[in-house]
């Protein structure tokens, strides 16, 4: 061989070594459960995870890089002896990796599956991963019950399953007379819970009934059946069909318990609502509902930060699943007649299905008796409920102070500064570009040890200013030690202490966890707030924000960072139950140690899952600046209050996106007025032109001149109502129930509002319908029963109907229950909507709104929760409507709706009627009457209880501006008439002017109509609930501006009553008509 082809020979052999060695296998990949994330499956994933009897088991693998000559293999055994390997076939190439499947069919019950993944590429460079290991689980079900005892509170049954090998009990046991909590061990060891001792217990060949003075239970023992029947309602609550259906738990048999499964028949006309925050509306028969803890970066669909395990029906109970583990909710979705929920369980030695059936006489009681196990909301100081101000572009001491300039050069008064980019974004306890010596991780900075810089020059400083204009300061917080590829010394020496401490979340494996690289904050570790002395090490850091600066609150943001199966915790939780729960234990922790900091402050958060409502506030998350958004923000609003979370937020015309635009902004602004909490905030950190949503940014923005008058308005309308506001807070924190509630939660009985879903009540006495409909000024407001009164405009209108009411772009409809007592802060001039600062302590005008029906009692909280009781007693029968007022230091105003009294008394000695509004203001003491709020206006001096009483009073009048007109128009072009104006050209054949009037019983009354007739004597015709009733002789006027009075006797029905007044054949001359007076 000549040395010319030798050395050819061996370039060849160069070459292919080369090639060889590029195109080697470099690895394969297979994670059976991949970050257990349920909604995105990863492509070397097993599936099912969780492989149960008869499923066909598939296993997904990579192998890298791609190249010919591959081959994937499983080898495996099951239950100990060796199967025959099964070979993967080649899925697809994804950049430099294939894709494997391989399926090894199904499995029995029972059997212990042991597998390995194998890879080569011709035959050579062999590489493996595993063994892994699953257990084939398959569902036992209760068959047949027997009483085993009842003793300490608690009625065990023994269980028979229709299969299996263990010895179950199920356990009940009652709360409160309404609620029995339902506990079931498959191994029979569990901890059983001990309840009330007020039932009795009685039994037969083949049932056994248990009652309480509310309830009555019957479990019929074979097959197990059972039937929850309400004393107090008189009906059977729900029935799990007689057969013992679903009661369930998903075994291998042996070791192994890793779901339980339990359900009820459900009638057709049965609604569902809660569940946490859902955007995808509040109604959820016919849905498939998960209570898992997710980060969805808008469009949150069916996903959703706050997940809680807790819903109420329309027939008088809710459910509640006291765990924190994944579960699912079918409601009625696979089968029409049923509803079935399941949950996850973690492996512990006594694993129990838990949950209550919650009874009572309306769904906002059964809100407030859920909170009542779960934890009820934390009560939070007044200045909660002004506006809160943020935008993530506001990272310099200047921008931040300019906002609260801002709000306060356009009175728009503000309480809440937030500052989310205001750290270094490395430690995140630290201000940006202030100077230091890093310490050790053990360590603690204090302010002292700071020299600020450019950005945050003096935050001490700031957080003073911003105190003695005030606003309080919040700033935002996440529970990460942030991975940096860079070197920072002071994070560094944190996370090396942090590690050795062990106070990260562990892995599961001696290691600690870290975020999946491909999430937000990924690679990062995540404090475990599992642990006391974690926290307290944590905390320390941020100790000096609290102690030096003077800062009052945090926004706890995130949370949503728990994957992987074998995540575990201090506590014991793994993955499975910390999903959900990592959320409060994270809140909780900073809401500890803000409440020992400041005594009063508060947390800002978006995540968790049942008793979260404990800690603080809550917001809707990332959402876009669109309508649908805001309608999804609505939903999830409703929702989060059924949910027994009262306190909630969302970023008011959304804080991403497009720029919102002035009709967006406008009507959110409307809502959020009406809301429990009111914020603003933007996510951009660094845009040109700024995207902040405050009110003078949207006006430059938009050019709409309009916005920050609007914007003031609706602002200071909340800080009127604030009274209001911080009562049904407090009343909130005291009984479970929501603040902003959806419509059916006080009107089970009435099935119109089962499905409205773009209105609610806010508190006990105010409905409102924000229009969430681009380009809608036409709202449908559905009134339940009774009478109601509009907000704006004080015109009555009884209930029982949708109304149709006119909304331009600058107004959202309310109406008051009648009935109500609206505690104000009014300013001099007693104007709603008129500025009154944002002073948390002091009262201008505190002041009493009385809408009289029957008996009322409202209680005042002051922002020290010390409160103050005000009673009011209608008797139009006779005239009178009396007050109580208890004793004060400061002046209180009275308003009582309804007609112009003959007097009106204090403690027995009558008062000096005021002529004018402005005398009114100046005298200590005496009445005035205004026509056109149609309102009684009494001021009595500070000292002891004083007992009003206003004489010669009349319901208040129905006004013709706002009733149905035909032909006809309306006017405010003369004087002396009640309300906002008076019907005009009322003067031809087929003109008339229709009220709608509600009367609480069947009975006769005089109907008075106020009318004009500048011209002539007039006559109309009086039409009752379609029947004529007879003519009205109307004499005439001595002008325009003179109005006069004529009465015609009418029978009214009980509820809503039509009345119309006509001009008819035989009818003559034309008249102006101002309101009618039913008495």
């Amino acid at each position: 061989m000549s040395k010319k082809l030798m050395a050819v020979l061996l370039s060849i052999c160069c070459i292919l070594l080369q090639v060889s060695t590029a195109f080697a296998l470099e690895g394969t990949w297979h994670d059976p459960y991949g970050l257990n994330d349920i909604y995105e499956i990863e492509p070397t994933e097993r599936s099912p995870r969780n492989p149960a009897a008869g499923q066909s088991v598939r296993i997904h693998s990579t192998t890298w890089p791609v190249e010919f000559g591959q081959k994937v293999w499983i080898s495996y055994t099951v239950n100990g002896i060796k199967k025959t390997d099964v070979g993967a076939g080649w899925s697809y190439n994804s950049e430099n990796n294939s894709y494997w499947e391989a399926n090894l069919g199904s499995f029995a019950k029972g059997d212990v599956v042991q597998y390995t993944v194998h890879a080569d590429a011709n035959d050579k460079n062999a590489k493996t991963i595993g063994p892994f290991t699953f257990h084939v689980t398959d569902w036992e079900k209760v068959k047949s019950v027997s009483l085993n005892s009842d003793h300490n509170g608690t009625v065990i049954f023994d269980v028979k399953a229709d299969t299996g090998n263990f010895s179950p009990k199920l356990a009940l046991s009652f709360t409160d007379e309404e609620t029995v909590r339902f506990q079931l061990s498959p191994r029979g060891d569990g901890k059983f819970a001990s309840g009330i001792s007020g039932y009795t217990v009685t039994e037969d060949a083949e049932k056994v009934e248990i009652k309480t003075g509310k309830l009555r239970l019957t479990v019929t023992k074979n097959p197990y059946a059972l039937e929850v029947y309400s004393c107090e309602q008189n009906r059977v609550l729900t029935s799990n069909g007689g057969t013992g259906k679903e009661m369930s738990w998903l075994t291998d048999g042996k070791d192994v318990i890793g779901q339980f499964r339990d359900g009820y028949l459900s009638p057709s006309d049965e609604r569902f609502y809660g569940f946490g925050e859902r955007y995808n509306g509040t109604e959820k028969r016919g849905d498939v509902v998960e209570t898992y803890v997710y980060n969805q970066y808008q469009n949150q669909g069916n996903k959703t930060y706050l997940a809680v395990p807790f819903f109420v029906t329309s027939k008088g109970y809710g459910i509640y699943l006291n765990t924190t583990c994944y579960s699912r909710f079918d409601m009625a979705a696979a089968n029409k007649d049923r509803y079935v929920f399941e949950a996850d369980t973690e492996q512990v030695d006594s694993p129990l299905l838990d949950y209550y059936l919650i009874s009572a006489d309306t769904p906002a009681k059964v809100v407030g008796k859920y909170n009542a196990i779960s934890g009820m909301p934390q009560e939070l100081p007044k200045w909660a409920f002004g506006l809160w101000m943020s935008a993530n572009e506001w990272d310099t001491q200047s921008e931040a102070l300019g906002a609260m300039k801002q709000s306060k050069n356009n009175d728009i008064p503000a309480t809440v500064l937030v500052l989310e980019q205001w750290s270094d974004e490395n430690t995140f306890y630290v201000w940006n570009d202030a100077s230091y010596t890093p310490v050790s991780g053990s360590a603690a900075l204090k302010n002292s040890d700071f020299t600020y810089g450019s950005k945050w020059p003096n935050p001490k400083s700031m957080a003073d200013t911003l105190h003695e204009n005030g606003l309080k300061l919040v700033l935002w917080q996440i529970p990460v030690l942030k991975y940096t590829p860079y070197a920072y010394a002071q994070k560094d020496n944190d996370e090396a202490y942090m590690l050795q401490k062990g106070y990260a979340v562990s892995d599961g494996h001696n290691g600690a966890y870290r975020i999946p690289e491909s999430g937000w904050f990924g690679n990062s570790l995540l404090l475990d707030f599992t642990n006391p002395e974690a926290v307290a090490w944590w905390m320390n850091k941020r100790a000096y924000l609290f102690n030096d600066i003077k800062i009052d609150g945090v926004k706890t943001d995130g949370g949503e960072m728990v994957w992987r199966k074998n995540t575990s915790f201090h506590n014991g939780g793994t993955n499975l139950s910390m999903r959900n729960a990592y959320p409060n234990a994270y809140i909780k922790g900073y809401n500890d140690f803000v409440k020992k900091e400041t005594g009063e402050g508060i947390t800002f958060s978006r995540s968790g899952t049942s008793g979260v409502q404990t800690t603080g506030v809550f917001w809707a998350g990332d959402q876009a600046s669109s309508f649908s958004a805001f309608r999804e923000a609505l939903s999830a609003g409703l929702s989060a209050g059924i949910s027994g979370v009262p306190f909630w937020s969302w970023d008011l015309a959304g804080f991403t996106g497009n720029f919102p635009s002035a009709e967006l902004y406008k009507r959110s602004t409307q809502m959020a007025a009406f809301s429990p909490i009111m914020q603003f905030h933007s996510e951009k950190s660094n845009p040109s032109p700024s995207e902040e949503r405050s009110p003078w940014n949207v006006q430059s923005r938009t050019g709409d001149s309009s916005i920050i008058p609007m914007f003031r308005k609706y602002t200071n309308t909340r800080m009127n109502l604030l009274p209001y506001i911080f009562s049904e807070a407090q009343n909130s924190a005291h009984t479970g129930t929501p603040m902003m509630r959806a419509m059916f939660l006080d009107n089970p009985k009435d099935t119109n509002t089962y499905d409205l879903e773009e209105q609610y009540m806010f508190g006990s006495s105010l409905l409102v319908a924000p229009v969430v409909q681009e380009g809608q000024t036409v709202k449908s407001v559905y009134l339940p029963e009774g009478e109601w009164i509009d907000f704006w405009y004080n015109a009555m209108t009884p209930g029982g109907v949708t109304k149709d009411y006119y909304a331009d772009v600058n107004s959202i409809p309310v109406y008051v229950k009648s009935g109500s007592i609206l505690p104000l802060n009014l300013n001099k001039n007693y104007e709603m909507g008129g500025s009154i600062g944002n002073d948390m302590e002091h009262y201008e005008n505190l002041t009493f709104r009385i809408y009289p029906e029957g008996e009322s009692t409202y209680t005042l909280s002051h922002s020290d929760r010390s409160t103050m009781t005000v009673r009011a007693a209608e008797n139009f029968a006779a005239g009178t409507v009396t007050v109580d007022l208890p004793a004060s230091q400061i002046p209180i105003t009275t308003q009582i709706f309804g007609t112009r009294p003959r007097g009106v008394n204090g403690n027995g000695q009558a008062l000096q009627e005021m002529n004018t509004l402005d005398s009114f203001i100046k005298a200590q003491s005496g009445y005035y009457y205004s026509q056109n709020e149609k309102l009684t206006y009494i001021k009595t001096l500070p000292g002891s209880a004083e007992k009003i009483e206003v004489k010669v009073v009349n319901k208040a009048p129905y006004e013709a501006e706002h009733a149905s007109l035909n032909h006809v128009s309306t006017s405010s072009e003369k004087s002396g008439y009640y309300g906002d104006g008076f019907v005009e050209q009322f003067a031809e054949n087929g003109d008339w002017v229709e009220f709608e009037v509600y009367s609480k019983e069947k009975r006769t009354a005089s109907l008075s109509v106020r009318y004009s007739a500048g011209m002539a004597a007039a006559q109309r015709t009086v039409t009752v609930n379609g029947e004529k009733t007879g003519t009205l002789a109307l004499p005439a006027t001595s002008g325009w501006n003179t109005w006069n009075t004529a009465d015609i006797p009418i029978n009214l029905n009980s509820g809503r009553n039509t009345i119309r007044i006509s001009y008819e054949n035989g009818d003559f001359v034309g008249i102006n008509l101002d309101c009618i007076l039913v008495k």
